[in-house]
């Protein structure tokens, strides 16, 4: 090979290598991501498993699904890994879970809201409804909701009469079924996942900011802008105003899995004009979250209602 093949192998290696580099670190990171999303799922079946039979407590719900979500944060395959896995989970749900996120309510019974994990309780429906159908006295100050059937409940030993058609199930009743949907939990996980592997952390979060602030990118991979006069070799990147574009991502029903004002608070993290304790190192989460239903097994209690 001459030395003219030989410059131009190198140049083009020169020219090559970064991208291949880059692509190799975004499959890595999108890997680590449906990991994630996967863990989250089952973190979800979890907090559900432990609120049919803890009285929908949104506390054992938010146990179970930290505990679920520990292999998304460090190593698990021996205690001393496991136990170091937890006290830097522990460390960073605390620091999370003091920032100003501004959403509210923060916490619903003592059980915080806004840390690493939110619990989000989206059935079963209000006690105060299921009273004002079934027109009972006092239906709606109930302290629980019996899980077996309702001529068992405790508060209103007279309430058999309301519901002879519990004993005739081929017999239609629009309160019988209320009160059947009534005992399936439904809960919501939202978990504020860390992108760890460098350069494709900060790439891909600015891409799922923009989707969610219905912005277009141009410009270069390495050198993103909103310009749009930007071309593919603009000398900088220039994301000024995306910070307050971003709308939020809701849901019919519960909390948004995200708020305006939490996102802006994402985006000041991956800047580092927020932090977590740690100086001013940027920081990138983005929220991943999975929906369970399970039937309760034991009573839900009044205090556990969030909607």
């Amino acid at each position: 090979m001459g030395a003219q093949a030989r410059g131009q192998a190198i140049l083009e290696t020169i020219l090559v290598l970064p991208l291949f580099i880059f692509v190799v670190l975004a499959i890595l990171q999108l890997t680590q991501i449906e990991q994630a999303r996967l863990m989250t799922e089952y973190a979800a079946f979890s907090a559900a498993r432990a609120g049919i039979v803890w009285n929908g407590s949104n506390e054992r719900m938010r146990d179970a699904a930290l505990v679920a979500l520990l292999p998304t944060f460090g190593r698990t395959d021996s205690v001393r890994e496991l136990e170091q896995t937890w006290l830097r989970q522990k460390a960073t749900d605390e620091q999370l879970s003091a920032l100003p996120w501004g959403a509210a309510p923060r916490a619903v019974s003592g059980t915080p809201l806004d840390g690493m994990v939110r619990v989000d309780t989206i059935a079963p429906a209000s006690l105060e409804e299921l009273g004002r159908i079934w027109n009972l006295p006092g239906g709606a100050d109930w302290k629980e909701l019996d899980f077996d059937a309702a001529y068992t409940y405790p508060e209103a030993p007279g309430l058999s009469r309301h519901f002879d058609t519990f004993e005739r199930p081929g017999t239609l009743d629009d309160s019988q079924e209320l009160y059947r949907r009534a005992n399936v939990l439904g809960i919501r996980v939202r978990y504020w996942y860390e992108l760890r592997i460098p350069v494709a952390n900060w790439f891909l979060f600015v891409c799922w900011y923009a989707s969610h602030a219905n912005a277009a990118l141009r410009g270069s991979v390495d050198r993103p802008t909103l310009d749009a006069s930007a071309t593919a070799v603009n000398r900088q990147s220039d994301l000024q105003g995306l910070e307050h574009l971003a709308s939020g991502i809701g849901n019919q029903r519960g909390m948004p899995t995200a708020s305006p004002s939490e996102m802006e608070l994402l985006w000041r993290l991956s800047t580092g004009r927020a932090s977590l304790g740690t100086g001013n190192a940027r920081r990138f989460f983005i929220p991943l979250s999975a929906t369970y239903s399970m039937r309760m097994q034991s009573n839900f209690y009044r205090k556990w209602l969030m909607h």
